[in-house]
């Protein structure tokens, strides 16, 4: 799809890097990505070549099984967040990765937003709304990106209460320092990324490359710098914790 598109791009211009094969199930669409790049358009993984890497982005529902197979290679891998679409899924991909040497790096892009504050003092408030809902899941999808930030900035977060309906979805918690944290992402005529702090009203709808950064980022891992901004598996891990604590997602 589209964002997998991007991912292609992006790395293809990256210093160093050579995207070696696009593969997607839909052969048109392969070629189309694979041409743009200079890459190989493959039907399933069981062609890939020799490669140093992946990235994965694939729907929801098939984030866990794609990433899997990779790491049972031993590659380092970059996920399209949520990773899967619970924590016995998401666990069964980290203990793959920690079992065949690989590595794991989860697509959380908006730690990569120059507009993230650095932190709040008393409270952190997310609203993330577009005019159309997600394929698959507001809170997998959407709610998932403010939580791990919220997570990465604040420490470990304790759930208070949370609710969804056919528009919305909406968490509320608290750090262990006592900030407190609400989020809500669903469907409005406008759409917008706005994070408040105390002091801080952010639009994260920025022109910034945050995915160009963050595949960056990962690129630097495999060559054995240190994992910088990106989430790794165990961060996906304790979103989804928190997700599926509460009732939302799968």
């Amino acid at each position: 799809g589209r964002w997998g598109g991007l991912h292609a791009a992006k790395l293809a211009r990256l210093p160093g890097v050579t995207v070696a094969a696009v593969v997607d199930p839909d052969a048109d669409r392969a070629r189309a990505v694979a041409d743009a790049v200079g890459a190989l358009a493959l039907p399933d993984l069981a062609q890939l070549p020799p490669i140093d890497a992946a990235s994965v982005a694939v729907p929801i529902r098939q984030l866990a099984e794609v990433s899997a197979l990779l790491l049972r290679r031993g590659l380092p891998v970059l996920a399209e967040k949520p990773l899967a679409r619970g924590v016995a899924e998401a666990e069964a991909v980290v203990a793959m990765a920690q079992r065949f040497g690989g590595r794991l790096a989860v697509g959380f892009v908006e730690r990569f937003n120059p507009a993230v504050p650095e932190g709040a003092e008393r409270c952190w408030l997310a609203r993330r709304v577009g005019p159309h809902a997600p394929a698959e899941d507001l809170a997998l999808d959407w709610l998932v990106h403010d939580l791990d930030l919220a997570c990465w900035r604040l420490g470990a977060l304790r759930p208070i209460k949370a609710r969804s309906d056919g528009t919305g979805v909406w968490w509320r918690g608290v750090s262990a320092a006592g900030v407190r944290v609400r989020l809500h992402a669903g469907v409005a005529a406008v759409a917008h990324r706005r994070l408040h702090t105390e002091a801080v009203r952010a639009d994260l709808r920025g022109a910034a490359d945050a995915l160009g950064a963050e595949l960056a980022a990962f690129v630097a891992w495999v060559g054995g710098a240190a994992p910088d901004r990106l989430a790794l598996g165990g961060d996906a891990v304790a979103c989804l914790r928190l997700l599926q604590g509460a009732g939302l997602g799968v």
